[in-house]
């Protein structure tokens, strides 16, 4: 498991990590931290690997997956906790299944319906997905075959650029891309731009002692916004989402696809 980050929000750490380790402690997996700059941080079943300063996220990426001795990797990101129970078998038979299918990629967390296409034959809850559809693949909690998110890594790049980038090599690769909706994996989604999201931050107020840090809450504004350009990602087909997003650029939205 690749739990990528960057000093910047090393103050993430304590909190993600104790959710962890309370839901999901039998985990068979060696746990990494990938980070920037070398800390003084230590946790008993997660180590901390940094990747050197000044490198672009996706070479903090390759230098880790590098590391990586199995064929397969879990990934998540620093802000992605999680809040529910993991049953251990569950993500073994999803690994079981990509070396028996020969799956690149498992989505564990639902999102654009319109890239969610028919049922994987003979497993109940898990579909294939259209990979020609933006952000089908993307940065998620996931699990993925080495080879394949090494050969995701071209040019340098900061993680907005390198997910946007992911679905169309992807498609170019040919990849087996399918998603799970049985929620092996359910996480809490914690900042966005910088600033605590509203949902976390009144879970921490329920929940004292899981983050400890100072940033700041986003507007609700903001958040607003995000919830438009939600839905026009996910439910608005091609012509009218382009023209949607022009209008909304003029009021100060930014999308980073067309």
């Amino acid at each position: 498991m690749l739990i990528l980050s960057c000093d910047k929000f090393s103050d993430l750490w304590d909190g993600h990590v104790k959710l962890l380790e309370q839901n999901w402690p039998d985990r068979n997996m060696d746990t990494y931290i990938v980070t920037d700059k070398p800390c003084d941080k230590s946790y008993p079943n997660v180590k901390i690997l940094s990747a050197g300063e000044g490198i672009e996220w996706s070479e903090r990426l390759k230098y880790a997956i590098e590391q990586v001795k199995t064929d397969y990797v879990f990934i998540t990101l620093d802000d992605y906790y999680l809040i529910k129970k993991v049953r251990d078998k569950s993500i073994a038979s999803l690994l079981k299944m990509m070396e028996k299918e020969n799956i690149d990629y498992v989505r564990l967390f639902i999102h654009s319906k319109k890239s969610i296409l028919d049922e994987l034959e003979g497993y109940k809850g898990i579909h294939n997905l259209n990979t020609k559809c933006n952000y089908s693949v993307n940065l998620y909690s996931g699990l993925w075959k080495k080879e394949f998110i090494l050969a995701m890594i071209k040019e340098p790049q900061n993680a907005w650029q390198f997910e946007v980038s992911l679905s169309k090599r992807a498609n170019e690769y040919g990849a087996k891309c399918v998603m799970s909706k049985r929620k092996e994996f359910e996480i809490l989604d914690v900042v966005r731009k910088g600033k605590l999201l509203h949902k976390p931050y009144y879970y921490f107020k329920r929940h004292p002692g899981i983050y400890n840090g100072d940033r700041d809450v986003n507007t609700v504004w903001y958040e607003v916004k995000l919830g438009i350009k939600t839905i026009i990602g996910r439910y608005t087909p091609g012509k009218p989402k382009r023209a949607l997003k022009k209008v909304l650029r003029k009021f100060g939205f930014e999308f980073f696809t067309e």
